[in-house]
């Protein structure tokens, strides 16, 4: 199974689930999708669909850990099945850097963006420093 990460997953960012997905997964590249990033105050929430890319890595979920490592990204990022859940896992497309198409999971805000910052490019990476918020978050503060 595939997963596409585009905020506190990635691997440049410092945070620990970051570190703990790159344990229990492989990572194929740099990716791109359709979709929009916005700034949710101090990480980011992505939506699919539309004109715009969002850029972020794409990784292979190592198959004799896949159930537990989706149960531990699930209860990060609060998905829980209940209609009121902040965001939800959904299965996109994505393309890979140099070439390549997958269909891959990953997690879509559910909540209104009117009025949100939209993230510049879709690009977490670039977005991140120098956002106290953001930072004081993935620190785990």
């Amino acid at each position: 199974m595939h997963l596409f990460v585009y905020g506190t997953l990635l691997s440049n960012i410092p945070s620990s689930m970051s570190k703990f997905l790159s344990r229990r997964a492989t990572l194929i590249g740099k990716a791109i999708t359709k979709g929009s990033l916005y700034d949710l105050g101090m990480y980011p929430g992505f939506v699919a669909g539309g004109e715009e890319t969002v850029t972020g890595e794409l990784y292979h979920l190592n198959s004799d850990k896949q159930v537990q490592t989706l149960e531990m990204l699930d209860a990060y990022e609060s998905v829980t099945g209940e209609p009121d859940d902040q965001y939800r896992r959904l299965e996109i497309s994505v393309q890979v850097s140099g070439g390549g198409n997958f269909k891959a999971e990953t997690y879509e805000f559910t909540g209104e963006t009117e009025g949100m910052q939209l993230i510049h490019r879709g690009d977490y990476t670039k977005y991140y420093h120098g956002k106290p918020d953001h930072e004081r978050f993935v620190n785990g503060e």
